[in-house]
């Protein structure tokens, strides 16, 4: 468990990493984005207020400007400069270089080129050059409302001049630009660059973060999915071990870790059990078959004293009959049960009619039963799919461990459905407790009620039922009768039996 703690660890940590390196990649990423942007907004301011100067004829060269200029015609009118302005074409070029045009497609009338190096810039002589110009006021304000990349807002200030440098402060921003006021009595304007960012750093952020924390829980999620899946792996081997399975399959998750040494150390304590009872098993069977010959022996013996003796013997050689019956009972039982829980006997499925065998086992048990109202319920059809003998020994079993606690009612019901075959066997005795349910199927088990030694038996005869059952696909259930008391009720299924045990 250790391994698989560390590496859920690691991932956190890998996670965390990631997180951290995601966030500082978004915000190198982001400011760089955001410096190039200003970067080429000022590129921009520059080359529009050039060409505003150079297309007016203000000046005829401009050595504040960033950019080389090839200028194709004479001076323009305010309206073909404006003109002019709306038809800016900007590109960078394969050198990193920065080209800006103003014209038609058919030919540019001003084309510019600015190293992308470019470092120190002198906007306010450009400003300067155009708002101290000799054009009138009305020129002045469309020119400027025409540069795109300048922010023109009328404000209320007290200036001393005509142009001035300030900065104007918003809440925790603050801008840089320059006051302008053309007229005497006329408005002022402040004039800035319009920094639009490209993007939003928060998102760009917010949006790594996320992608991270996402990679992060995938690492996670594929962790615990490994993780269920080898708590599934580990119950299926388990359950595989409970029902007797020796011996692990050759493919196991996570093979080098723990799940593999579990693994094995059930299955090496599931075989030792295994050989524990196989050991128990062949010591019962040698047991019970060595017992039959010296039972055999008393019986014929107890025959030829029976003919010898007197009498007033007799009686007592009748009892030592009965009781080597009774040991040769308890023997077959054994045996019996020993081969199916080996699974050594082979069932033959055939169809067989409930009806006969029902009536073979009253008939053949008569004097144990004549005491008792035994009612039946078979519907049509009675046919079912079942090994004959065992049903018949299973269904005898169940009749005569009714009829030992019945007071006077026995009920037998036959029932069925598209699944399943069922038979209920009810009797009005004592009834059985719920804690006691499960145990009546332990072989020789014993309850601390009106169902004991008393009555007869060995505790082997719904240990046989149950098994008899199992290797019919089906179960035996107990459950309290609607007579009072007990309710058997064998189930086996109409899909699934096998025609053998091995």
């Amino acid at each position: 468990m250790r391994k698989e703690m560390w590496r859920l660890y690691r991932h956190l940590i890998i996670g965390c990493l990631i997180i951290l390196m995601g966030c500082y990649a978004a915000v190198e990423f982001a400011m760089f984005r955001i410096t190039e942007a200003k970067h080429e907004q000022v590129l921009c301011v520059d080359a529009e207020l050039s060409l505003a100067l150079l297309a007016t004829g203000i000046k005829r060269t401009l050595p504040e400007s960033q950019f080389k200029w090839q200028t194709l015609e004479a001076p323009q009118s305010v309206a073909n400069i404006t003109a002019l302005l709306a038809q800016k074409k900007w590109q960078r070029l394969p050198n990193g270089d920065y080209q800006s045009s103003f014209g038609t497609d058919a030919g540019a009338s001003f084309v510019g080129v600015a190293a992308s190096e470019s470092e120190r810039f002198h906007l306010e002589a450009l400003l300067k050059g155009l708002l101290l110009s000799p054009l009138s006021y009305a020129d002045k304000l469309s020119l400027l409302q025409s540069i795109s990349c300048l922010s023109v807002e009328p404000v209320s200030s007290e200036m001393t001049g005509s142009v001035e440098g300030v900065t104007l402060t918003y809440g925790v921003h603050n801008k840089h630009g320059f006051l302008w006021k053309g007229d005497v009595g006329g408005d002022e304007y402040f004039i800035s660059i319009d920094h639009t960012a490209p993007f939003s750093l928060t998102f760009i952020v917010v949006m790594i973060v996320a992608i991270a924390i996402v990679a992060m829980l995938a690492l996670i999620w594929r962790e615990l999915f490994y993780l269920d899946l080898k708590r599934k792996t580990f119950e299926n081997l388990t359950r595989q071990i409970a029902r007797g399975r020796s011996g692990l399959p050759k493919e196991i998750p996570d093979s080098s870790g723990t799940l593999k040494e579990l693994a094995y150390s059930f299955d090496s304590m599931s075989s030792h059990i295994q050989r524990l009872l196989k050991v128990q098993r062949e010591m019962i069977n040698a047991i019970s078959h060595e017992l039959r010959t010296p039972i055999a022996r008393l019986r014929f013996g107890l025959e030829v004293v029976k003919d010898e003796v007197d009498d007033s013997v007799v009686h007592t050689v009748t009892a030592l009959e009965d009781d080597v019956e009774e040991l040769n009972t308890l023997v077959d039982e054994v045996l019996t049960y020993g081969k199916l829980e080996e699974g050594s006997l082979a069932l033959n499925f055939q169809e067989t009619s409930i009806k006969q065998l029902l009536g073979s086992i009253l008939d053949n048990n008569e004097p144990l039963l004549k005491h008792l109202q035994v009612t039946i319920d078979i519907p049509e059809p009675d046919t079912v799919v079942a090994d004959e003998h065992h049903l018949h020994r299973a269904l005898q079993n169940l009749i005569l461990n009714a009829s030992k606690y019945a007071n006077s009612k026995i009920a037998i019901i036959f029932s069925y459905d598209e699944e399943r075959w069922q038979l209920d066997i009810e009797d009005d005795g004592p009834g059985i407790a719920i804690e006691d349910r499960d145990k009546v199927f332990i072989p020789f088990q014993r309850l601390d009620n009106s169902r004991t030694r008393a009555s007869g038996g060995y505790g082997l005869g719904l240990a046989i039922v149950q098994r008899i059952a199992f290797w019919h696909g089906g179960a035996v259930l107990v459950d309290a009768s609607d007579l009072g008391g007990a309710k058997f009720s064998l189930i086996w299924s109409r899909n699934q039996h096998q025609d053998t045990l091995s």
